[in-house]
């Protein structure tokens, strides 16, 4: 990664020696972290998430943002954040953790649904750069690069095919891939720059033009003509509606700019 990166990722991604290793080459990172990492505070003390985000909550704290160390042999540096949750969100975690286990034949520990009750991340950028309020809303950003593959598979449909000839199959794949390939690249020259996009909206225009673009594929000067229009057509409009009660991440996004660049 580049020096000085910032790297969002899920906990199919998690690994202390990673986390190591980013920090070592100028990085920096923003993830969850694992239930069973333990956690070693300023004064040395071993502590689960659980137990630790328990002992918060009977001061009355809401919101944590303190230095430790991660794991209790592997001992990495960081920040931990953790933001105490509404009870409806609590409770609808809790209710999945129980559905999903309950489908793999097992029981919830008390420690998994006690963590049901707060948001926590882990970070090494300083405090100074980032705080915990702009930190949660990072953490919701990751969730666009799944959009993004949500686009390619349902609207796309990168992921179906009525063969069974894998041949045919497979010929699928590569002809989606590239007309994906396509749109993507449309898709950043039209409307990638505006914060309050709908790459949903915005690959339908896309599609009504699609065999217009297609005939114009042999044709270089004929094929820019199509490109610009469908540019101009795609910069206005194709966007997501501001909420008020739910902001999106754009405007979540856009109020953290507000407050740093007022």
């Amino acid at each position: 990664m580049p020096v000085g990166s910032l790297r969002l990722t899920d906990l199919g991604y998690w690994g202390l020696e990673r986390l190591r290793a980013i920090d070592a080459a100028g990085g920096f990172w923003l993830t969850r972290i694992k239930s069973q990492t333990h956690l070693i505070d300023a004064a040395g003390c071993a502590w689960t998430q659980a137990a630790f985000l328990a002992a918060q909550a009977a001061t009355g704290v809401t919101e944590v943002d303190i230095t430790v160390e991660l794991g209790a042999e592997a001992r990495v540096p960081a920040r931990l954040l953790a933001q105490r949750v509404p009870p409806a969100v609590a409770e609808e975690r809790r209710r999945k953790l129980r559905a999903a286990a309950k489908r793999e034949g097992r029981t919830p520990t008390a420690d998994r649904l006690l963590l049901c009750d707060w948001l926590v991340l882990t970070t090494n950028v300083p405090d100074d750069r980032l705080s915990l309020a702009e930190a949660v809303v990072l953490a919701r950003a990751r969730w666009q690069i799944e959009l993004l593959f949500h686009l390619w598979k349902t609207y796309g449909h990168l992921d179906r095919s009525r063969s069974t000839n894998p041949w045919r199959i497979l010929g699928e794949v590569y002809a989606k891939l590239l007309a994906l390939l396509i749109q993507h690249w449309t898709l950043v020259l039209g409307c990638w720059q505006t914060p309050a996009r709908s790459l949903v909206k915005a690959a339908r225009v896309l599609q009504q033009h699609a065999l217009e673009l297609a005939a114009a594929l042999p044709r270089v000067c004929q094929l820019e003509v199509v490109l610009e229009r469908i540019v101009r057509i795609l910069g206005h409009g194709n966007r997501i509606a501001a909420r008020r009660g739910n902001p999106a991440t754009w405007q979540l996004l856009l109020a953290i700019d507000d407050t740093i660049n007022p």
